[in-house]
């Protein structure tokens, strides 16, 4: 061989290494990007994930309390046939009588037991808004804000107030001849 062709054949292959090198950088580059996608795309997947969770939950929660609270409505109104037991139990008076309207208040009082309705301790307690509605201020010697009479009674129905305590609270004298 001349050098004549040693040297092209040299020249040859510089150009097929510069090219190869080309590719090679083109390809690294190609590569980065692929990962950076791939990444963001892992990335992208976690957080779709994670929204899926909090929606199931969130839908969960919904289906939990539609569950729960369906019964509210009549529950409520359940509250005003214990109120008319109640004030029927006050104005009876005969004994057999008292004694047929007991057992069936009574009857009635355990169902609302068992949908875990309680009734809400008012008498002889500190004015609380979340509990109580005030109708009625009077003047008394006990302190400012005690719940002095219970005008109808409240109820909590898994820790929901279900009817407000209507009530009337106390009100400090002296606070109102300075007035």
């Amino acid at each position: 061989m001349n050098k004549e062709t040693i040297q092209n054949a040299q020249g040859q292959n510089c150009k097929n290494c510069k090219e190869l090198e080309n590719k090679i950088i083109i390809l690294s580059q190609q590569n980065k990007t692929l990962e950076q996608e791939l990444q963001e795309s892992k990335q992208r997947n976690l957080y779709l994930m994670a929204d899926f969770e909090n929606y199931k939950k969130h839908i969960d929660k919904n289906l939990t309390d539609a569950k729960n609270f369906s019964n509210e409505k009549l529950l409520k109104e359940l509250l005003n046939i214990v109120d008319d037991f109640e004030r029927a139990l006050t104005t009876i008076k005969d004994k057999e009588d008292l004694k047929g309207i007991t057992l069936v208040y009574n009857n009635l009082m355990k169902l609302l037991n068992s949908y875990e309705i309680k009734k809400i301790d008012s008498l002889g307690k500190q004015l609380d808004p979340n509990y109580h509605e005030v109708l009625l201020q009077e003047e008394s010697n006990k302190p400012e804000g005690e719940v002095i009479e219970e005008l109808q009674k409240g109820y909590i129905y898994k820790n929901k107030v279900l009817r407000y305590a209507k009530v009337k609270v106390s009100q400090n004298k002296t606070e109102n001849k300075e007035e």
